[in-house]
């Protein structure tokens, strides 16, 4: 056989294509766009209820006043120079540490022994236990397999 004669012919090609066109339009084929849910008539009444009642959008009268009971500007100058005295006592107060007599490592021991000084509960103790079973659990199976053997 040569070329053409091994090729399927054109109008074999046309009358497939075609055909299929046929049997896509005429053979029933549905999609879920086709279908429409008809609602109970009692619903769409119920749901038109729903909208109507909210229609309504709010009245400028329906808006709050613009606020009258807003602090004089006395009072806010009273209150900034409260804060700037407590910040100014705690500077003083920060500026009286001796900061080159501390040692860190007695503070590290101090800080250590507090903290081991608190007793650990036994349900914190278990999920810690768990979590680290379940980390085990998961180095293990994240180790690479064995190589496949080469003939």
């Amino acid at each position: 056989m040569t070329g053409p004669e091994m090729n399927a012919r054109t109008w074999k090609k046309t009358v497939s294509g075609a055909g299929f066109a046929v049997l896509a339009t005429l053979g029933g084929c549905q999609t879920a766009l086709d279908v429409a849910e008809s609602p109970d008539p009692g619903d769409t009444v119920r749901i038109a209820e729903v909208v109507n009642a909210n229609r309504v959008y709010p009245r400028w009268e329906d808006f709050p006043r613009a606020g009258t009971d807003s602090i004089s500007p006395a009072q806010v100058r009273g209150e900034v120079g409260a804060l700037k005295a407590g910040a100014d006592e705690l500077e003083t107060q920060v500026a009286a540490i001796d900061w080159t007599g501390l040692d860190a490592g007695a503070i590290t021991a101090d800080v250590r022994a507090r903290a081991a000084a608190v007793p650990v509960s036994p349900d914190a103790a278990r999920t810690r236990a768990e979590v680290e079973a379940f980390a085990r659990t998961l180095r293990e199976r994240a180790r690479a397999p064995a190589p496949v053997p080469r003939r």
